[in-house]
């Protein structure tokens, strides 16, 4: 299967192979890297491997912020924490780049034209009308569904410790909760109560399930196949393709796209339909669809999206904030079950502030040590470790301060032809010691109590978010950032309030690196799991 992976990279690379240079500039192959194993694979398995975490750390322990890596067929990659890199690629010439082909192309063949695979005029056109719906004012009006869905995982959680603490899988019960919190205040259904013994609604299975069908073997085999075809200008054979394939993984992934699509087109037509009879939805029709329905048809008709781009926005909400989420929150209770110092101080701050209630928007968000450690999470752990972008035009690249090349010479700028991968390092951008300080490897929330460093400040990071990049940056920042950031901070505060943690006496917790960082019980598991030791804490929620 392997093999035929990279035949089809093959093919996709025959097309996008780099044209004669126009740009006087170094090239990615001056640039220092370790050599591969194989001319075939390149570092592909290093770079995808659960366990790659120590190979990414040994590229900026050896080559510093800027690096060569292979990929399939020699083809050279770059691979870059440097911050004026960095700016270049999300900003300044942010025209320049744009999504791996591949993906955007599949994603959109699988899940129709949504936020994540539209590109050039049609994303900015999107991104303009979702904006409003993701923003703070609109935030505060979420709040009550955050709190009432929040408290469903007290209820639940509560429920296994009738007989005293016990291990409780937490990242089961946070990916159902980010998954119905993003169901309930994005689209205005629900599809989990957030009881133990309830059955798991097919759209929900759906939705879990279709990330590890994309991402397999036989998934990638077809996305390269469906970036060839559309290449050569035969783009319906795909869909036969598809249709026939002897593969149960293809048929499998196909299922779960039509499950997605019809309930997502459902939901829009019953929406539609409620909207022009004056009815309103769960939560008073203010999820964020019943809004954009209701922004996007006072729209000027250039600007409207279209019912294909709603559909398609509906998968996309829900994926791209549901296990991002719900793992950020996973990370954080594994560090504070490790650092029950850190655990105690944030429960006596939310506790105080709380008094027995569900706090206000304001003072929830101005609790110091709360953002303090939901920052530092974000900043150490970055959910989504690395971003690929590919050059959609020769261009050049250049650093804050010269590489020296694999000839001795010093390289200030490296050309980028059309159709190069270039690899961002997230993790390394947040945890850049020339930014930090000496320390930024370092799990410390106290750092966010003091003014931070100033070569933090000068540096132009182009993260939405606290000089962070765990949210991206530029055109393709995560729109949602603030509505992820509400989650954390509404969900920790009921937890941390009503629960401790300690770590499990039964297995340590491993932290799989993929395109977003999940744990497992050990690293010879690659189950999505995190057992805790979990007690009641009393005086905290309203039972």
């Amino acid at each position: 299967m392997l093999v035929l992976v990279l035949c089809a990279v093959l093919l996709v690379w025959v097309l996008w192979r780099p044209r004669k240079r126009s740009i006087r500039a170094p090239g990615i192959e001056k640039i220092p890297g370790p050599s591969a194993k194989t001319w075939l694979a390149g570092h592909i398995k290093e770079l995808s491997s659960r366990d790659a975490t120590p190979f990414y750390r040994s590229l900026e322990n050896v080559y510093g912020a800027v690096a060569r890596v292979k990929g399939p067929f020699g083809m050279n990659w770059l691979y870059t924490y440097d911050p004026v890199a960095v700016y270049s690629i999300f900003v300044k010439n942010q025209a320049c780049y744009d999504e791996l082909e591949w993906f955007a192309k599949s994603a959109n063949f699988f899940l129709g034209p949504g936020l994540l695979s539209v590109t050039g005029d049609q994303h900015k056109k999107q991104r303009r009308m979702l904006h409003p719906v993701f923003s703070t004012k609109h935030m505060r009006e979420l709040l009550p569904i955050f709190y009432e869905v929040s408290h469903k995982l007290i209820t639940g959680i509560s429920s296994k410790l009738q007989d005293g603490p016990d291990d409780v899988d937490v990242l089961n019960w946070l990916g159902r909760t980010a998954l119905e919190l993003i169901a309930q205040a994005g689209i205005g259904h629900s599809f989990d109560p957030l009881v133990e013994e309830t059955s798991t609604h097919p759209f929900a299975a759906a939705v879990k399930s279709y990330i590890p069908l994309y991402f397999s073997t036989p998934g990638m085999v077809y996305h390269q196949m469906i970036t060839f075809l559309d290449k050569i200008g035969v783009p319906s054979v795909s869909r036969w393709i598809v249709e026939y394939s002897p593969s149960k993984t293809i048929q499998d992934l196909r299922s779960v796209t039509q499950v997605l699509h019809d309930t997502s087109a459902d939901i829009i037509r019953r929406k539609k339909a409620a909207l022009e009879n004056g009815e309103l939805g769960r939560g008073d029709g203010k999820d964020i669809m019943s809004v954009l329905l209701k922004a996007n048809s006072a729209a000027e008709s250039r600007d409207r999206l279209g019912d294909d781009e709603l559909v398609a926005q509906i998968s996309t909400l829900l994926f791209a904030a549901t296990d991002t989420t719900s793992n950020a929150l996973a990370r954080t209770l594994h560090v504070l079950s490790q650092r029950p110092d850190v655990q105690k101080k944030l429960r006596e701050e939310i506790l105080d502030a709380r008094d027995g209630n569900d706090l206000p928007y304001d003072v929830l968000d101005a609790l110091p040590y709360l953002d303090a450690v939901c920052k530092e999470v974000l900043r150490v752990y970055s959910p989504s470790p690395v971003n690929y972008r590919q050059a959609i035009q020769d261009t050049t690249l250049p650093f804050s301060s010269p590489v020296k090349g694999t000839d001795g010479s010093l390289i200030e700028s490296v050309f980028v032809p059309k159709g190069s991968i270039v690899m961002m390092s997230l993790s390394a951008c947040n945890c850049n010691k020339e930014l930090w300080g000496d320390d930024a490897d370092e799990w410390k929330p106290e750092r966010w109590l003091s003014p931070l460093p100033r070569t933090l400040e000068e540096a132009s990071i182009p993260g939405p978010f606290a000089h962070l990049m765990s949210f991206l940056g530029g055109g393709r920042a995560c729109i949602g950032y603030k509505f992820a950031l509400l989650e954390m901070k509404v969900v920790l505060s009921l937890l941390v309030a009503n629960f401790t943690f300690e770590p499990s006496a039964e297995k340590s917790v491993f932290w799989n690196h993929s395109g977003v960082l999940y744990p497992s019980m050990g690293a010879d598991s690659s189950l999505p799991e995190m057992w805790l030791k979990v007690g009641k804490h009393r005086g905290g929620d309203r039972q």
